[in-house]
């Protein structure tokens, strides 16, 4: 039986491979149209491309699954994930996330063919045991000044991401949820859980990254990707540059992208 999904123009035939996307916070899925662009035509027909919302823009899309069909994002509950992860079971499963994004795409019993973190991490925040982050008391005051003034924080943190995007109205309690979350975030287990079920990891990180900076990327990922023979892929970029030059990310990314 068709999923809700296929019904929308792509059929189980064409489809070669899955690509979750999951973008990071204070963006929505709107962050990765340049990305879908640069696909190949070809490469974009038979990708099913999807996209966990996390719904911080209330005037845009609410929180859910975002499937690109025909074209356009389609809104989907975030159940219909099991649904496609059941219908194409036999495909690569692609995820590539971007900032906290990359965590999030943990949190779902994928079995990954291949796992992109865009300048993300598996810890965010600095502690005892791990220096390399930002500083709990950073974080705190953040936090503190979101409650108080949200849009002037977000404002702020697209400023040092280096892109802006648009909005109007906020869903204040999921911003706060999220960037709460990321005071006592570790994925660590979760990623190596991934990395011995199969997939492989591949990671880019920015040398003008404000929000991660190079150091904190090469403690999360330079342990995991060593033990794959894989390396740190290294940019002269700013933590959100995919969304304003995709061309600097896909001459290493669409060759993954096709790997059978």
């Amino acid at each position: 039986m068709p999923t809700a999904v296929e019904t929308q123009g792509m059929t189980q035939a064409n489809i070669q491979r899955v690509l979750l996307l999951a973008h990071g916070w204070g963006y929505n899925h709107r962050f990765f149209d340049p990305l879908v662009k640069a696909l190949p035509n070809a490469m974009r027909e038979t990708t099913l491309l999807a996209c966990l919302e996390a719904g911080y823009f209330d005037d845009q899309a609410p929180s859910g699954l975002m499937v690109y069909t025909e074209g356009e994002w389609i809104h989907h509950p975030l159940e219909t994930l099991h649904s496609l992860v059941l219908a194409h079971a036999n495909l690569p499963w692609l995820g590539l996330g971007h900032s906290l994004g990359f965590s999030k795409l943990l949190d779902f019993s994928v079995r990954w063919r291949n796992l992109f973190s865009v300048h993300g991490f598996n810890r965010f925040a600095a502690n005892a045991l791990q220096s390399e982050g930002t500083a709990p008391r950073v974080l705190d005051r953040m936090c503190r000044k979101a409650e108080q003034n949200l849009p002037e924080v977000l404002n702020e943190f697209h400023e040092r991401c280096g892109f802006k995007t648009p909005f109007t109205t906020l869903n204040k309690e999921a911003l706060m949820v999220d960037l709460h979350s990321m005071q006592t975030l570790d994925c660590a287990t979760a990623l190596q859980a991934a990395l011995s079920n199969g997939a492989e990891l591949f990671a880019w990180a920015g040398l003008q990254d404000k929000i991660v900076p190079l150091p904190l990327a090469q403690a999360c990922f330079n342990e995991p990707l060593n033990n794959q023979g894989n390396q740190l892929i290294t940019l002269a970029a700013e933590h959100a540059e995919l969304a304003r030059t995709p061309a600097l990310y896909t001459g290493t990314l669409l060759p993954l992208l096709n790997t059978p």
